[in-house]
């Protein structure tokens, strides 16, 4: 009888997780985005988004009311209680019981409500906290190819890396990456041009394993990245892409994120380095100012050159800056080219860039088309060889 109250709930429960989830996690997106959902004018839509989801976790809500009413234990309980009010009514219309009697004994009854209604209670919860369960499960469970590999290669890095063969496709898409091959000495720095979607960020991604290449391999010092210890590897690679996620916390402890004992002298530097340090000094409490969430009190520039300054601190032997200077004004920029090329001296650098002014001084730059590597060489090589940089370089 309870086997079966808990089977005609769990899949009840589980909606009513499901349409939480969904709601706090659209509701968490609309604020996040305020700005956009302001400037394109969607507010109502998103109003009415948000209605739908409430509509449904209420009717869920409501849903799970209903099954649990028909809990067996309650309607026998009612049962009794209006069973044994008639029996009291008709002894005292006998004459058996007095009033006092009638009081008694439903009073008696209705202490039964007690265990009855906290086993209704127990079930319910035992059937949420499965259902949310089985949620947190399917997350924790789910595959994850990226292994750490706590016992792989985790020697000092020298900066070399070398595409084999590398294909990579998201899962149910395209191949975004075929057949790509090259190699890069340590200390060099690598251009990566090619029209959007081309596979430059995933080609990136692959070096320090947010995905694993579908066919091929991607080697780091000769050796292949899965092979890498994976902390090991990470640690020794910085990417600084166009969306930067800055903490609310103070600018100092942005900038010291992955070096946490990193000293305030230091941290100067490394903003100094990043050409930072002059904005950082007009703030009310310098280094000691607290910004708002990812960084909504800063401008673009401002995110960005923290984002350098973060990554300088590191130092890390691979550095990839994917479109990182975007949002850098023209009067910085010559500060910020600045400090790239000094950091990129003694450690590999790839740019994903659009800006000649950095393409220009790329040791190689590499071309890709559709997802394939179809020119590298230097500029002035693939200015003489390659028609597709051409198109590029003169857009």
């Amino acid at each position: 009888m309870l086997r079966d109250h808990l089977k005609n709930l769990a899949p009840v429960t589980e909606e009513v997780r499901d349409s939480f989830g969904q709601l706090n996690t659209r509701l968490s997106e609309s604020l996040d985005g305020i700005e956009t959902v302001k400037g394109s004018a969607q507010e109502s839509r998103e109003i009415d988004l948000f209605k739908g989801n409430v509509r449904r976790y209420r009717d869920a809500s409501v849903h799970q009311g209903r099954v649990e009413s028909r809990f067996l234990p309650l309607l026998l309980y009612y049962v009794s209680l209006a069973a044994g009010l008639l029996q009291a009514l008709l002894l005292f219309r006998a004459g058996q019981l007095n009033i006092g009697g009638v009081v008694g004994y439903f009073g008696l009854l209705l202490m039964l409500d007690f265990p009855t209604f906290s086993s209704m209670w127990a079930y319910s919860r035992i059937s949420l906290g499965l259902a949310g369960a089985k949620r947190i499960l399917e997350l924790m469970n789910r595959e994850n190819n990226l292994d750490q590999n706590v016992n792989g290669y985790s020697s000092a890095m020298r900066g070399e890396v070398e595409f084999k063969d590398v294909s990579f496709k998201y899962e149910g898409n395209e191949s975004s990456l075929e057949d790509v091959s090259f190699k890069v000495q340590p200390g060099q720095t690598v251009a990566i041009v090619g029209q959007t979607g081309s596979g430059k960020t995933t080609l990136a991604r692959l070096i320090n394993r947010t995905y694993d290449a579908t066919s091929g391999q991607v080697l780091v010092d000769g050796v292949d990245v899965r092979d890498w210890n994976l902390e090991s590897l990470r640690r020794n690679i910085s990417i600084i892409e166009q969306d930067i996620f800055l903490f609310s916390r103070s600018i100092a402890d942005n900038i010291a994120f992955g070096k946490p004992g990193a000293t305030q002298e230091e941290i100067v530097r490394a903003a100094r380095a990043a050409q930072a340090e002059e904005f950082i000094t007009t703030l009310s409490e310098g280094y000691q100012t607290v910004i708002g969430e990812r960084g909504v009190t800063l401008s673009g520039g401002q995110r960005q050159r923290l984002a350098l300054a973060r990554a300088f601190l590191t130092d890390p032997r691979i550095l990839i800056l994917d479109d990182s200077t975007s949002a850098i004004d023209s009067a910085t920029e010559d500060k910020i080219q600045r400090a790239i090329y000094a950091a990129a001296r003694g450690r590999t650098t790839f740019i994903i860039t659009h800006r000649l002014s950095q393409i220009r001084w790329a040791n190689l730059i590499l071309v890709s088309r559709g997802g394939k590597l179809v020119a590298a060489g230097t500029h002035d090589e693939l200015m003489k060889t390659s028609e597709s940089y051409r198109r590029i370089f003169s857009e």
